[in-house]
């Protein structure tokens, strides 16, 4: 026989009936997932930390909202970015609307309605890109809940099997019921290497991303901000200008 199936796990695993290996090979696609997941949302969440750095100190050296649209590519898909990139957009739309409405006696109950506009725009892209953060999530708490129901599916199945066997053979004795107790130890110690790295990692990883989502609103509001001062003091000083 291969030196490998002598091995104590492996073992373990052979002997097992058909319902303990049926789970052992749901726990094992289980493990292989999460840990998928795992590895994607470790180095997702730390590239988008770092992009979102770099972007935000792209964004205070800037004194105007048209510098904004000075940062390169890479930055300008970073969540800040897209957030920074929305608020251009809102910029000169507001000023192309307002040029297109220069008799507006009313500039501050026009410029409202604008700006609740803009406000309303960079909460619904804010929302819709702060969704990536959360992929794979969902199914590390399912991992995490399931797991632990898998493997204590198979501990009673396997005790069970040991019972039954005991009932056939008329004898406790160790090679009757080494099968079961495989099957119940193989299955509860695989359903915990499922859920504990997935409870723990979900955690950290929900964390995360609800540090990087409260830093996406605090620069929307920042954004927000910097679009009405610098619109107002574009709309004020061409009037003051016209007066003059």
């Amino acid at each position: 026989m291969p030196d490998f199936l002598h091995v104590p796990v492996v073992n373990m695993v052979l002997r097992s009936g058909p319902i303990a290996r049926s789970i052992l090979i749901l726990l094992a696609f289980s493990s292989l997932g999460t840990w998928a997941i795992i590895f994607d949302r470790f180095f997702f969440l730390g590239r988008v930390g770092a992009m979102n750095k770099k972007y935000r100190a792209f964004s205070d050296s800037t004194k105007t909202m048209e510098e904004l649209d000075r940062a390169d590519a890479e930055m300008s898909k970073s969540l800040l970015g897209v957030l920074g990139k929305t608020t251009v957009g809102e910029y000169r739309r507001i000023l192309a609307d307002a040029g297109q409405h220069k008799a507006v006696k009313d500039w501050s109950f026009y410029l409202q309605n604008q700006f609740n506009m803009a406000y309303e725009k960079l909460g619904a892209v804010a929302a819709f890109h702060s969704k990536k953060l959360d992929h794979g999530l969902f199914l590390l708490a399912i991992a995490s809940s399931v797991a632990p129901f898998l493997g204590l599916l198979g501990t009673v199945w396997g005790i069970m099997d040991s019972f039954y066997e005991i009932g056939k053979a008329g004898s406790a004795s160790l090679p009757v019921v080494a099968p079961g107790i495989a099957e119940a130890l193989i299955t509860t110690v695989l359903g915990l290497v499922v859920a504990i790295p997935s409870v723990l990692f979900y955690n950290v990883f929900v964390h995360r991303a609800e540090r990087l989502e409260d830093e996406m609103q605090e620069f929307g509001e920042t954004l927000f901000l910097r679009l009405k001062r610098d619109i107002f003091n574009l709309i004020y000083s061409d009037r003051r200008t016209d007066v003059a």
